[in-house]
């Protein structure tokens, strides 16, 4: 017994440590099928990933590499997403502070039943007391 318990208490140490440090990292943003639109405000991107009853479909909204404003400006923004097959938005009325990139997902119950989703993102924000407004569409193509 005196020769196996220090494998159980390293083993115990290792185990601490292993679940305390673990990296809270996201991979790379590589959904499975995706429709990229950008103006001078922002580069937008419609997704779907998964597969299924799993599949989700969202956007990724960050501002354009020339952009015409400055984001940590932003305290208000509104996206809408609407095609004729799924309608979704997300809205924050009291935004602190923009990350430089907005990922939002939703449960997509019709992806599996469709090949071929288009859509238009409608985006509204309000920089310094100023109300702006950003219209992009979308072919997103399901089946390859």
């Amino acid at each position: 017994m005196k020769q196996v318990l220090p494998f159980i208490l390293i083993s115990v140490v290792v185990g601490a440590l292993l679940y305390f440090l673990q990296d809270d990292y996201e991979g790379p943003f590589d959904p499975d099928h995706r429709s990229d639109a950008s103006d001078a405000y922002w580069d937008a991107v419609l997704f779907v990933e998964g597969e299924d009853e799993e599949a989700e479909i969202g956007f990724r909204l960050s501002p354009a590499e020339d952009r015409e404003f400055d984001p940590a400006s932003i305290d208000m923004l509104e996206v809408f997403v609407d095609s004729s097959n799924v309608s979704f938005y997300f809205q924050d009325l009291d935004m602190e502070e923009f990350e430089e990139e907005l990922i939002h997902r939703e449960t997509c119950t019709v992806c599996s039943s469709v090949s071929q989703i288009e859509a238009r993102m409608l985006v509204n924000w309000r920089e310094d007391g100023e109300t702006r407004s950003s219209q992009y569409q979308f072919s997103l193509v399901l089946e390859e």
